[in-house]
């Protein structure tokens, strides 16, 4: 019988694809390999986003700067000269010193109104790197299932690619015929295709997960450790006892509100007056005969009759009235979400250890009894196939469980304010 060559067909773009994965992972070998905590903090420290929340944060703070203090005492000079007749030229020089007077007390009010802002600023900081937290493990869980996926299909190929050897030695033999031949073909086709799939769609993950740590990382090194770990949660009536302490935009809310009653206080006083008293100095005839002296004192008394604050009384009212409403509409929403996403939680791990009892250990122990059963001559190809083809679907359908347990959880977390305060840049190790 004539000696055939097995020939498993590669397309073009799957050996790139897989040219460049080699590259990327050569590359990372160099590097340590980047666990979740790692990745999360390294993304905390030099993200973009992270520089703008604090950027913004900062110009909240320097809002508050100078806000509730005392106006500016005014020093005054002018000189007159006069001329009558025949009479020599009269000269007076006034130095005049004008001090406002604010005893509505509208200035304390202010100030707090300012701080509250600053603060509010602050707790609008902790969300945002509660929220960039969150799209750090979403993008690590994902890339990490990407790489797994890849990995699977590769081993499996692999598998295929002996086994086709096998058929070959075998239909040398004259033990097999080419029929077997043809359907290792077809199925290591389908896995390789499969393959070229899983290998852009890790590219995808690993660019978005390179995003989000900044310009300064030019490389993603290799991804390490357990996807969707096992983690103990608490139970949904804690979740809603702490949600409105633990949500740091629900304490921005109330602090904006609180703000805005301070400011709203500080208008209203707008009816008192703020007097200004002047002093100072006259000098007449400044080094001529009979030069003299006098004092000049003053008082100025405005009169709010028309304009009494009642434009900025009326704008605070309305930030009021928006803070509020805003707050009860956002712990109403994070209630109502809350019990349904902790549902969701333990749905999907309660699906994933099904899986992982019912189908994947079976899947593996089929594919080990199969093997040694084709190895032996007790079964045919079409038996190893599909034991190979039943492994790695279910071995795949758990990294996608997985991943659905990975995105779920950390729903709950962003949704229950667990991550909101993450420490700052200056704070990470």
């Amino acid at each position: 019988m004539p000696t055939r060559t097995l020939r498993i067909p590669s397309p073009a773009a799957t050996i790139a694809g897989s040219i460049l994965g080699l590259l990327i992972a050569g590359s990372a070998t160099a590097q340590t390999p980047l666990t979740e905590a790692l990745y999360v903090r390294q993304v905390e420290a030099g993200s973009l986003e992270g520089r703008v929340a604090e950027a913004e944060a900062a110009a909240g703070r320097a809002s508050a700067a100078g806000a509730g203090r005392w106006p500016n005492p005014t020093l005054e000079w002018q000189r007159e000269k006069a001329t009558s007749g025949s009479a020599s030229r009269a000269s007076q020089d006034i130095v005049n010193v004008s001090i406002p007077l604010v005893l509505s007390g509208r200035l304390g009010l202010e100030a707090e109104a300012a701080n509250r802002g600053a603060r509010a600023s602050e707790a609008t900081l902790a969300r945002a790197r509660g929220e960039l937290r969150h799209a750090a493990v979403r993008a690590f869980s994902a890339a990490l299932a990407a790489q797994e996926r890849r990995l699977i299909m590769e081993e499996s190929l692999s598998s295929l690619r002996h086994l086709a050897e096998v058929i070959v030695v075998r239909e040398q033999a004259g033990d097999a015929a080419g029929y077997d031949r043809l359907r290792i073909e077809i199925e290591a086709a389908a896995v390789e295709d499969g393959l070229s799939g899983a290998v852009l769609d890790e590219h995808h993950a690993r660019a978005q997960a390179l995003s989000l740590l900044g310009p300064g990382t030019q490389s993603l090194p290799h991804l390490q450790g357990p996807l969707a770990p096992e983690r103990v949660l608490p139970s949904s009536e804690q979740l809603l006892a702490q949600l409105e302490s633990r949500r740091a935009d629900v304490r921005a809310l109330e602090l904006e509100a609180q703000g805005a009653q301070a400011a709203r206080e500080a208008a209203t006083r707008g009816w008192v007056p703020d007097p200004t008293v002047n002093a100072g100095g006259q000098l007449i005839n400044v080094g001529q005969p009979g030069a003299g002296g006098g004092y000049v004192v003053g008082l100025a008394l405005p009169l709010p009759l028309f304009d009494r604050r009642q434009g900025q009384e009326a704008q605070a009212r309305a930030r009021l009235q928006l803070a509020e409403a805003r707050r009860a509409a956002l712990i109403h929403a994070a209630r109502t979400r809350l019990t349904a996403v902790l549902e969701d939680v333990e749905g999907q791990r309660a699906r994933r250890t099904r899986q992982r009892e019912g189908v994947l250990a079976r899947a593996e122990e089929l594919r080990r009894i199969a093997q040694a059963a084709y190895q032996g001559g007790g079964a045919d190809l079409l038996v190893l196939v599909d034991a190979e083809r039943t492994a790695r679907e279910a071995r795949l359908t758990a990294v996608a469980l997985s991943l659905a347990v990975a995105e779920a959880e950390a729903d709950l977390f962003l949704l229950s304010g667990a991550w909101d305060g993450a420490a700052p840049r200056s704070a990470q190790p």
